[in-house]
C-alpha cells in the first residue's frame, strides 16, 4: 500500500483535527496509508527520512523552504513550494501576479518614516493570514501602533472602496471548485475567522471578471487546492491575496463539498501521472 503524509505545524494541527481526520479518511478511501508529520522540532532533512518513498506529501506548514527541500530529493509535494512561497508573502504575491491580475498597488511599509500611501490606508503583517494583524491606519497614532505590534516585516495597501466583503473561490487542480461570499457588518475585514459571514455562492453566480481572475492566477501559479480571495473596487473585481494553506471549515459547515477528498484525489492523481512521465524512457 502506497503511503501519504500530510505536514503540519504543532499549533495549525491542534486546531485543524477535523480537517486532518478528513483528509486520512479520504487517502484511506484511496487505498493510501495517511501519516502525520508535526515538523516544527525537525530539521529538514529530518522530515525527509520520514517521508522518503511517499507517494505524495500535503504540506499544510507556510515553510515553502520545507517545500523546496523535498522537492530537491524528489518527492512530489502539494501545493508546490512556489505557491506556498508566493502566498506567503503578500509583496511577493503583488510582484509576481499582478501583471496577469488586477491588484490594489502593494509596497513594502518602512519601519520608520513616512508611509508610501496617504491615510487612510491598510497595513498587513506581509506573513500574515486569516486577517489578523490586518489594520486600518487612519493616521500617525495608528501607524505608531501598528508598527509597535508588528515585529517583522508588513506592506502597505490603498483601502479599496468596498471593505468588509469579499468572494473566496476554492480552487482545486486549476479549477474553481466552490466559492464562499464573506461579509462582515463590523470589521472591514471579511473573515470567517474572525466572526465575519459565509454565504455559499454557486459557481454559475460568479462574476466573468471573478472567474477571470481565478484562471489567470490558475494559469501563473500551480494551484492545488488554494483559496483565491477577491474584493471589489470601484465596481471591479481585484485580487486580494491566495490562501495557502487554505482553510476549509466554511465548505464543511455550509456546504456538501469535501475539499480534502477533492485535493487529496487531484494530488494522488498528477503524482502518479509524474511518475509514470518518469519511468517511461525516451525514445
Amino acid at each position: 500500500m502506497k503511503t501519504a503524509f500530510i505536514l503540519y505545524k504543532k499549533e495549525d494541527a491542534a486546531i485543524n483535527r477535523v480537517l486532518i481526520a478528513k483528509y486520512f479518511a479520504a487517502l484511506r478511501a484511496m487505498g493510501i496509508r495517511p501519516g502525520l508529520v508535526i515538523s516544527d522540532r525537525l530539521g529538514y532533512g529530518e522530515v525527509f527520512d520520514l517521508v522518503r518513498g511517499a507517494g505524495f506529501v500535503i504540506n499544510r506548514t507556510r515553510d515553502h523552504g520545507l517545500a523546496a527541500f523535498l522537492e530537491s530529493r524528489g518527492v512530489f509535494v502539494s501545493n508546490p513550494a512556489v505557491t506556498n512561497e508566493t502566498a506567503n508573502d503578500k509583496l511577493l504575491t503583488y510582484l509576481r501576479l499582478s501583471s496577469v491580475a488586477p491588484m490594489l498597488e502593494t509596497r513594502l511599509l518602512p519601519r520608520e518614516g513616512e508611509p508610501p500611501f496617504p491615510y487612510p490606508f491598510v497595513a498587513k503583517p506581509a506573513a500574515g493570514h486569516g486577517g489578523k494583524g490586518v489594520s486600518m491606519i487612519r493616521n500617525a497614532e495608528d501607524l505608531a501602533a501598528f508598527r509597535e505590534a508588528c515585529g517583522e516585516k508588513a506592506v502597505a495597501q490603498p483601502a479599496a472602496s468596498e471593505l468588509g466583503r469579499d468572494m473566496r473561490v476554492y480552487v482545486v487542480g486549476g479549477k474553481p471548485a466552490a466559492a464562499m461570499l464573506r461579509e462582515s457588518d463590523t470589521d472591514f475585514r471579511s473573515n470567517f475567522s474572525l466572526g465575519g459571514r459565509a454565504r455559499f455562492v454557486p459557481l454559475s453566480e460568479l462574476a466573468p471578471d471573478e472567474l477571470s481572475i481565478v484562471e489567470a492566477v490558475s494559469a501563473a501559479l500551480p494551484l492545488h487546492y488554494a483559496g483565491v480571495d477577491i474584493m471589489r473596487d470601484n465596481g471591479r473585481a481585484i485580487l486580494n491575496e491566495i490562501e495557502d494553506p487554505v482553510g476549509a471549515r466554511m465548505l464543511y459547515i455550509n456546504t456538501a463539498a469535501d475539499p480534502a477528498l477533492m485535493h487529496a484525489a487531484f494530488a494522488k492523481a498528477l503524482a502518479e501521472r509524474l511518475d509514470e512521465k518518469n519511468k517511461t524512457p525516451e525514445v
